[in-house]
């Protein structure tokens, strides 16, 4: 017999995945009793946390998007932050804490020789796996009303009009906000005073935090699982729409030899009207069993086809695998969704995690480095962590890419990473290192324009989008999957206003 709970499955196990998988399971238990709860089912190819969401610096600031279209999301996700912290024990669980934040400019150090011109198309084979910044000189800005990173600068309020298409291809940029303030560079101790010409003060404990981001998403998904979450390890292969049937074109066999026709009488078009009686479905038909059109026989609107293990047929399905989001476009059930919709694709981002000569205080360093192309969205940040690591990140691409299909793909350029070892080493002498973890990369997934996509898909029974969330996915991840819990389960948000993020707000 099959299941006739209402089952609602969540695809991708990253940030956003897991905190709506957790919000969602939340809220069913506090709604159903035991025996009536409808079934939550979160999809992972890989691991939990596998990609950006386990390789980011888990920076949180409440004000940095204020201006912007993601202001409300940005303010309210930190707060919750700050909640789930108190609630769950995070800091002990995922490393959450307060920290003072700073801007440090450097002055120019002299910096591990890049390429500085492409006199050949060949690479060695360590060098074409991937491509990082290869000019260590000052990059032209493209001309544009506002700043090059709209979510996350503070110019104006924008608008659709002065959005600009490659807002988000950047990292995390520092704002110019009225409380920014110069401060003395030995207030961060461990940075070099002998290279450092001005140090400001851009957030403090009162509205800047860190976490864990790895700890953080794998905490969330073991309270999930405890509420009920079955947590299931596969590829989707198709999402297939049970009541959907494909139009079919008769072609006559001897339309070669009748001469003239008209177009309506050479082909003849076949819709779903028109299908054989058999391909109805039956709802009280056992899952396994397919109709003459191929399709499970269910009584559910959707059936996941998956690369290994049993079909899952779905109620409601939440697609929020990040810079892969866009693998939906090839599924039966997404096929009124267009590109242009989900314009997000990967921005490729280096890291390494390392281990200091001592302790650091809990500060969070964006350094930039006068008369290079790391300053700016391109400044390289540095993150020292409650157990004593440091985490660093930076180099990141000009612009985004597909990801590959396996997350586990090696991406990292070792001349990228092994800039980033130079510069860490020659602005803190604290963080002449032992390396815990070296030459690693990350996709970050980024929207064409600059705000993430949190919708369900117009005209549709229960499919639903969540991604695009660029550099602010941790900060907005516990929000997002709120906002979607009460789509799922309430039928509209009421935490959020979403009309920002909606799929058809562009086209």
């Amino acid at each position: 017999m099959a299941d006739e709970r209402e089952t609602i499955v969540i695809i991708g196990a990253g940030i956003i995945g897991v905190s709506t998988a957790y919000f969602t399971a939340k809220k069913l238990a506090e709604k159903y009793p035991v025996d009536q709860r409808p079934r939550l089912i979160l999809l992972e190819q890989c691991e939990p946390g596998c990609s950006a969401s386990g390789k980011s610096g888990g920076f949180l600031a409440r004000h940095w998007s204020d201006g912007t279209d993601t202001e409300q999301l940005a303010q309210f996700s930190y707060d919750l932050h700050a909640k789930l912290a108190a609630e769950l024990g995070g800091a002990d669980k995922w490393g959450y804490r307060a920290v003072d934040t700073f801007c440090a400019e450097i002055d120019r150090i002299p910096i591990m020789p890049a390429k500085q011109h492409k006199s050949s198309h060949f690479r060695t084979e360590a060098e074409s796996v991937v491509t990082s910044i290869e000019v260590i000189a000052p990059r032209s800005r493209r001309s544009s009303p506002v700043a090059t990173t709209v979510e996350y600068s503070l110019p104006t309020t924008p608008s659709e009009d002065n959005m600009h298409p490659n807002s988000t291809h950047a990292s995390i940029a520092v704002p110019e906000i009225e409380s920014v303030k110069v401060v003395e560079p030995g207030t961060v101790p461990w940075l070099r005073t002998n290279v450092l010409t001005k140090l400001r003060q851009v957030g403090d404990t009162a509205n800047t935090a860190q976490v864990d981001p790895l700890k953080l998403t794998r905490a969330l998904l073991a309270e999930a699982k405890a509420r009920g979450l079955e947590i299931v390890k596969a590829k989707v292969i198709d999402v297939a729409e049970t009541g959907y049937r494909p139009p079919l074109i008769e072609f006559p066999v001897d339309n070669c030899a009748r001469g003239k026709a008209t177009i309506d009488e050479e082909f003849k078009v076949v819709g779903p009207s028109s299908a054989p009686a058999s391909t109805s479905l039956a709802s009280d038909s056992p899952v396994g069993m397919q109709d003459s059109w191929g399709k499970p026989m269910t009584n559910k609107p959707y059936i996941l086809q998956l690369d290994q293990g049993s079909d899952i047929p779905a109620d409601k399905i939440v697609v929020a695998c990040g810079a892969w989001v866009t693998s939906c476009l090839r599924w039966e059930a997404f096929r009124d969704v267009s590109a242009s919709q989900i314009p997000i694709q990967g921005l490729r981002v280096h890291y390494l995690l390392a281990k200091p000569k001592y302790d650091l205080p809990a500060q969070a360093v964006f350094a930039e480095i006068n008369g290079t192309v790391y300053s700016g969205e391109d400044a390289i940040e540095i993150y020292p962590r409650p157990d004593g690591s440091v985490f660093v990140c930076g180099e990141a691409l000009d612009d985004p890419e597909m990801p590959p299909h396996n997350p586990f793909e090696p991406i990292y350029s070792k001349r990228a990473t092994s800039r980033l070892k130079q510069i860490v080493n020659d602005v803190s002498p604290a963080l002449s290192f032992d390396i815990i973890q070296y030459g690693l990369a990350c996709h970050l997934p980024v929207h064409a324009k600059g705000i993430p996509v949190i919708s369900k898909v117009p005209n549709t029974r229960g499919l639903y989008v969540a991604a695009g969330h660029g550099c602010w996915g941790i900060l907005n991840g516990p929000a997002t999957g709120l906002a979607v819990s009460e789509l799922l389960v309430d039928d509209q948000p009421t935490s959020l206003d979403l009309s920002n993020f909606r799929l058809d707000r562009w086209y």
